[in-house]
């Protein structure tokens, strides 16, 4: 939703900012974005077909404005807005300080709690158009708050704990209450050299008051036009804990990634009259392989995968190419809840044209469990500045 505040914020910050930078040097700033298209198609089973709608078609996925800076040595800040939906909604719009006796980075705005390892990866960086259903049914996104995280000595373990209110935008959700979220990781193989193995090893908790004493849990596989086959609908319930466990590991061309999640909801009478609380499980595993002999690159700040650079870009050479396949299973059948249950299989080339620009071809076999089957294809078009 557009909210004129923020605009003017934006502009009065880059004004400022540019004007004392001028001044004195002691202002940096950059402005960036990201465009992605996605293009895709379905092909269900009749049973599927008769239960939910299907569509074929193009969708703006993303187009971001991003302004980054830092300022006085210790302070950075993010302000970033979507505008594919054509209403300005915010995504990264929040303040950083670091003190210089090397403490832990304090931050506070709206931006992405710390859970799971997909979630943290940027969006410019996965390798299939959609991230797992078991991530975006059972992981918390973006919300406001504040959260405290550093890198211990020689950066092999990362820490970060926050408090956090469910937000649509700028705006906290009706009856929101604070929830505490924390993920902690470590490099078990520091792989510095591109043949030596890399391994990441993750764990995230997070215990959540639902926003008005209800919680709904779904997901969606494949494609952005896809619909939801699986939800538990609105549960009563007055608490619920977030659990999950992750793992990555990148050796010369090859990477591969994983995550086991899990959901436990207190459900309150009107719930469930049978059974005080419900417990959901989902997992995916997914792998790839570079035919150009290209790494996958590992963030240390971001402790998830990063940018690709192809070894010859485009045009001087064919860029980066890139095979991968993913197993996506989420299960939201539990105590008298039945959500429903389903695993999908998928598999990506990838053609990464220069570090900014990449053409994303994804095949998404589901079966959602007793409904049938349905096949996806689409195509993603990523360009970011």
């Amino acid at each position: 939703m557009f909210r004129s505040p923020a605009l003017a914020a934006l502009l009065l910050v880059s004004a400022a900012t540019t004007t004392q930078a001028q001044e004195d040097g002691a202002f940096d700033i950059s402005v960036g974005g990201r465009v992605h298209v996605e293009a895709s198609s379905s092909s269900p089973d009749p049973a599927l077909e008769e239960r939910f709608e299907f569509e074929d078609g193009v969708d703006w996925r993303r187009a971001r404005l991003v302004l980054n800076g830092d300022f006085l040595e210790r302070f950075t800040f993010k302000i970033e807005h979507d505008i594919a939906s054509g209403d300005v909604v915010p995504t990264d719009v929040f303040l950083e300080a670091t003190p210089n006796d090397g403490a832990a980075t304090f931050r506070a705005g709206h931006f992405k709690e710390p859970f799971s390892i997909s979630i943290q990866q940027s969006s410019n960086y996965h390798s299939f158009i959609a991230r797992p259903a078991a991530v975006t049914a059972l992981a918390p996104g973006r919300n406001l708050g504040f959260m405290v995280h550093d890198r211990l000595a020689g950066d092999r373990v990362a820490w970060a704990v926050g408090a956090f209110r469910d937000s649509d935008g700028y705006d906290m959700r009706p009856g929101s209450d604070w929830s505490l979220t924390g993920r902690l990781s470590g490099l078990a193989l520091d792989g510095d050299e591109e043949s030596d193995p890399l391994l990441h090893l993750g764990v995230a908790l997070s215990h959540r008051q639902p926003t008005a004493d209800a919680v709904r849990l779904r997901g969606r596989t494949g494609v952005r036009l896809a619909p939801r086959k699986v939800d538990t609908g609105w549960l009563p319930a007055d608490g619920m804990r977030l659990l999950g466990a992750e793992f990555l590991l990148a050796r010369s061309s090859f990477w591969l990634q994983g995550e086991v999640l899990s959901a436990q909801v207190d459900l309150l009478p009107a719930g469930s009259p049978v059974s005080k609380s419900a417990r959901f499980d989902a997992q995916y595993v997914e792998a790839g392989w570079f035919l150009t002999g290209e790494r996958k690159a590992y963030s240390r700040s971001g402790r998830s995968f990063t940018r690709v650079r192809p070894k010859a870009p485009v045009p001087e050479g064919r860029g980066a190419w890139e095979l991968a396949a993913r197993w996506d299973h989420i299960d939201l059948t539990g105590g008298s809840t039945l959500g429903g249950s389903q695993q999908s299989v998928s598999l990506a080339l990838n053609w990464t044209l220069r570090g900014n620009l990449r053409v994303l071809m994804n095949y998404v076999s589901t079966d959602p469990d007793g409904a049938g089957s349905v096949e996806h294809a689409g195509v993603l078009l990523h360009f970011d500045f």
